[in-house]
């Protein structure tokens, strides 16, 4: 039997009576609109207000009861913020003295306790074409960006939150600071961003601090590796012409309108990697002109005269710059072959994946061994990407549509939904996308399926999506693993307004295809009818604060089988249909707005990254 540990504690500190004057208030507004529905208001201001006044009382009722929590992004301390952006502006590599990088170590310390695990490594980055154009160490700084370079908690790593959201989360960049997470910066070298492939060859005078792991991955993944990525050479020419270039009618490249005098640095500067890269040299550094070629010098030299007088012409840097990078361009042909890729997304891997997890050894995967022949048969039966899976990576198998509802014919379409968890080896040490759905849907697929990856499943559930809360309601499922059933204990947290309200949608959708005929005297039509008396009836369940029984049971069943299989006439008749389905629709509506109480507004965000964390096997 797999051992699926698994706790969460309730948070019992909530203040009852400001639930309950919020959820008064807001059952008021919900009375409104529905008044407002019933008799045609059609002021449109009105109603926009209405609906804004109920988004903002739901968030109200939320947070009081503390259904509110969501992703936490990382954020860092404001105290330091000014002092340690006057300390970047004023500072280049050569002057960072052994005091100077403590006064920043000390700052950085400040800004980021409590908002990381720990920070792996930081550095003041800066241009070296723009600072050798310049003379007052003030004005060399301008432009310096100060990088850190963090690893975030577990709860923000292994979490349900939307992968957007999350990408979103890993990055600070307040322009003179940019603040990086472990993942959003391994994306970035595997994916041969410039500025992330310099940071890790950068100038040690640069370099503020580094931690042990920061180390160990520099002498692990060699300079010349990530310089020698297709996708970073591409990108150095891609970026230094198109950064500051446009093409005109005739095809000829011109300097783009409006280029600064940064940007052309910035330019020279990304060319400069290449350069270095055709012979041998793979640290980014201050400029040593003897190393420059002549065009490369006589550009430099522009620049330093193009400072002295700005009013200059900045055309003749731009031919520099081509021509400079039609000859970088002429000796990379030169070069035998690229850096394989693979080679460092492995090395890359197995240290995201060490640093993630500092120490920690994840608790394996297993399955029931008493059901493996049966988990087996059925991976088998759907085939396709889910016969590839491991037995021990299936949380759940579970018959979809008509065979969950009981309402199954012979002509019914097997349909199955499967829930699955990556391992986790992978899921934490990856530096692309995983993908987290595969499906085989159609009338021509004789099997079809759904599989869902853990966090696809999680993030599904807080939208409140119908289809995946049915299978937590729903019992008696093909194959159910311990970390399944753990979750599907728990049911009522699951019951909520916002599940409700997804609901209500799937009804009122199925309202408006019956009303457009598109499917009548079909199947479908059929289909669209028994669906919406079966969420009505579970809708009413959740009113009484009750699991709904997804499995159709007594009169409900009775009824809508007749609508599945007698033919559509008398009481049934198709219009006699939407009458009663109008009707206790309406009846619907104006129970939900008569309660006193209301559900929770959410599901618990923390229940379920609690959940998902266990299933990833991560020890507390």
């Amino acid at each position: 039997m797999e051992e699926f540990r698994f706790e969460y504690i309730e948070d019992d500190n909530i203040d009852q009576t400001a639930v309950a004057l919020a959820t008064q208030v807001l059952q008021c507004q919900e009375r409104l609109l529905l008044h407002m529905r019933n008799t045609n208001q059609s002021d449109d201001k009105m109603l926009t207000k209405t609906h804004e006044s109920l988004d903002t009382l739901r968030e109200i009722k939320s947070q009081a009861e503390g259904s509110h929590h969501d992703y936490c992004a990382t954020t860092v301390n404001e105290g330091p913020i000014q002092e340690l952006k006057q300390l970047t502006l004023m500072h280049i590599p050569s002057s960072l003295t052994q005091k100077a990088k403590e006064n920043f170590n000390r700052l950085i310390t400040e800004l980021m306790r409590g908002k990381c695990k720990k920070v792996l490594a930081s550095l003041l980055f800066t241009c070296p074409w723009y600072e050798a154009s310049q003379k007052e160490r003030g004005e060399k700084a301008r432009h310096n960006v100060l990088i850190i370079v963090y690893l975030c908690y577990d709860h923000q790593a292994i979490t349900p939150a939307n992968i957007h959201n999350q990408k979103l989360g890993e990055i600070i960049d307040k322009g003179w600071c940019c603040i990086v997470e472990l993942s959003h910066m391994c994306r970035f070298l595997v994916s041969g961003r410039t500025k992330y492939i310099e940071i890790l060859n950068y100038d040690p005078d640069g370099q503020i601090y580094e931690s042990e792991e920061w180390i160990e991955l520099k002498q692990s993944l060699q300079s010349h590796q990530l310089m020698g990525l297709q996708s970073f050479i591409e990108a150095g020419i891609g970026q230094a012409v198109g950064g500051v270039g446009k093409k005109i009618k005739s095809g000829i490249m011109k300097l783009r309108e409006g280029a600064t005098f940064f940007e052309i640095c910035e330019s020279f500067r990304l060319l400069h990697n290449l350069y270095n890269l055709i012979h041998g040299r793979y640290t980014v550094k201050s400029i040593d002109p003897k190393q420059l070629p002549e065009k490369a010098n006589n550009a430099l030299t522009r620049l330093i005269g193009l400072y002295q007088n700005p009013d200059g012409t900045k055309q003749g840097l731009f031919d520099l710059l081509m021509a400079w990078k039609d000859e970088i361009q002429e000796e990379l042909k030169g070069k035998s072959s690229f850096t394989n890729l693979p080679e460092v997304e492995t090395i890359l891997c197995n240290w995201k994946k060490k640093t993630r997890l500092q120490g920690k050894e994840l608790i394996p995967f297993t399955y029931i061994e008493d059901e493996k022949s049966k988990l087996l048969q059925l991976m088998e039966t759907i085939g396709g990407p889910v016969i590839k899976l491991q037995p021990e990576q299936v949380i759940l198998i579970a018959r979809a549509g008509s065979h969950m509802y009981g309402l199954a014919t012979s002509d019914s379409d097997v349909d199955y939904v499967v829930i699955y968890r990556e391992m986790t080896d992978r899921y934490i040490g990856s530096c692309k996308k995983i993908p987290e759905c595969f499906e085989n849907r159609g009338p021509s697929k004789k099997v079809e399926y759904g599989a869902y990856e853990a966090r696809l499943f999680c993030e599904m559930v807080l939208k409140g999506s119908v289809v995946i809360l049915e299978l937590i309601f729903a019992d008696g499922h093909e194959y159910t693993s311990p970390a399944w059933k753990a979750l599907a204990s728990h049911k009522m947290k699951f019951v909520t307004e916002r599940g409700i309200h997804q609901y209500l949608g799937l009804i009122k959708n199925n309202f408006n295809m019956i009303e457009s005929k598109k499917y009548i005297n079909t199947k479908r039509d059929r289909k669209l009818f028994y669906q919406i008396f079966h969420k009505i009836d579970s809708v009413a369940y959740m009113i009484r604060e009750k699991s709904p029984p997804v499995l159709c049971q007594g009169h409900i069943r009775d009824y809508v089988l007749r609508i599945r299989q007698e033919p559509l006439e008398g009481d049934l008749e198709r219009e006699s249909l939407l009458e009663e389905a109008r009707s206790r629709y309406k009846n619907l509506r104006q129970a939900l707005v008569d309660r006193n109480n209301r559900l929770k507004e959410k599901t618990d965000f923390r229940f379920l990254a609690s959940w998902l964390t266990s299933v990833r096997g991560i020890p507390d």
